[in-house]
């Protein structure tokens, strides 16, 4: 009997592999709808393509390729946010040894960076699709929205270009290259929402549902809608538009105000014009007016900063009404193209929410 009691009492050590596989199973699982829809996206790429014989218009590649530099470029920016936060506020003794440590038991953790691994595998590969999905829309289907969206934008303003408002109240060169510069910072701030988002552990059904509602706002409107409803914007308008170019003021007054300061909006759509033309792939490449997903992604942005933090919820705020402004004032979008995008994004926010607290999906506490 003493004999049976030892055995039944020996603790069983597994190997650390197989912990760690364990583990890596897990997190997958957890991740099981984002990796899903992300697969699903990357199958429909091939399809289409193979359908409309543009295979050489699939790239995987595009984004996991700015990876490293990026990582490191937000490693560095938290190392020393990190250590001025600690030398600042809490002021430690032993500021090194603090640092190290706080970095290894709360930041370098095993859990922390195998949450992190399904985003990491996944997202680049996702957004590479995107941009590959987005060359297609002119040839599934032509510009052809431009000018309903120009007499739309007209009725509901009053008669007026949006436009036109834009430039009464901004119209000065010194703003109109303010405008330019934090619409030219929306990439960085959505890099430094998604490293942020992707090594959070302090909501886990918060931080799903941001992506969920991340990558289906890529799908449902910058890739479906975009393709419905064809459209190139109106800095290409007169490019697109059989007779007069309404747009050709607007396009005239960036051209005077870059005299006086920098617009680097107008060598960016030549730049993306030319590569249109001459059928090329790369970071950032096609053209796709309606939606905003400028706007859907800081929108999307404030909807998480204000279940995280009201002050980020302020500032993603005001950032959204600043990149709603700077898209029809550099002529990138026609305001219809923002309205529709917070909307969309809204809508998409919410039914994220409402499947997550279906009980079969209900990975996270609400």
């Amino acid at each position: 009997m003493k004999e049976i009691l030892l055995k039944t009492n020996k603790t069983v050590i597994h190997p650390w592999w197989k912990v760690f596989f364990k583990e890596v199973a897990k997190r997958l699982h957890e991740h099981i709808v984002f990796i899903s829809i992300s697969s699903l996206y990357m199958c429909a790429l091939v399809v289409v393509t193979s359908l409309l014989k543009a295979t050489d218009r699939i790239s995987f590649s595009l984004y996991p390729r700015i990876i490293p530099l990026t990582a490191q470029l937000f490693l560095i920016a938290f190392f020393v946010c990190h250590s001025s936060y600690v030398m600042i506020l809490v002021r430690p003794k032993k500021l090194i040894k603090y640092i190290l440590n706080d970095l290894r038991t709360n930041y370098l953790t095993r859990e922390r960076l195998l949450n992190a691994l399904p985003i990491i595998l996944f997202m680049p590969l996702f957004m590479s699709t995107f941009t590959s999905f987005k060359t297609l829309i002119p040839i599934i289907n032509q510009f052809s929205w431009d000018s309903k969206f120009a007499r739309f934008d007209a009725t509901i303003h009053g008669g007026f270009q949006a436009w036109q408002l834009c430039h009464s109240i901004f119209g000065h060169h010194f703003l109109t290259s303010l405008l330019n510069y934090f619409y030219n910072l929306w990439l960085l701030v959505m890099l430094a929402v998604l490293y942020w988002q992707t090594f959070s552990l302090r909501d886990l059904r918060l931080r799903m549902q941001f992506f969920l509602s991340f990558t289906l706002a890529w799908i449902l409107l910058g890739t479906i809608a975009a393709t419905i409803f064809s459209s190139a914007g109106p800095c290409f308008y007169g490019r697109v538009v059989d007779g007069d170019d309404v747009y050709q003021p607007l396009m005239e007054r960036l051209v005077v105000a870059q005299k006086s300061s920098p617009v680097w909006a107008l060598d960016t759509q030549e730049k993306i014009w030319k590569e249109y033309k001459e059928s090329k792939i790369d970071l950032g490449n096609g053209i796709s007016a309606m939606p905003s997903m400028h706007v859907s992604m800081v929108f999307l942005f404030a909807l998480l900063g204000w279940r995280s933090n009201r002050l980020i919820g302020i500032m993603f705020s005001i950032y959204v009404i600043i990149i709603m402004i700077g898209s029809v004032h550099l002529g990138w979008h026609y305001a219809i193209d923002g309205y529709a995008a917070i909307l969309g994004t809204l809508a998409i926010w919410h039914c994220v929410g409402w499947f997550l607290n279906v009980e079969r999906f209900r990975y996270f506490p609400s």
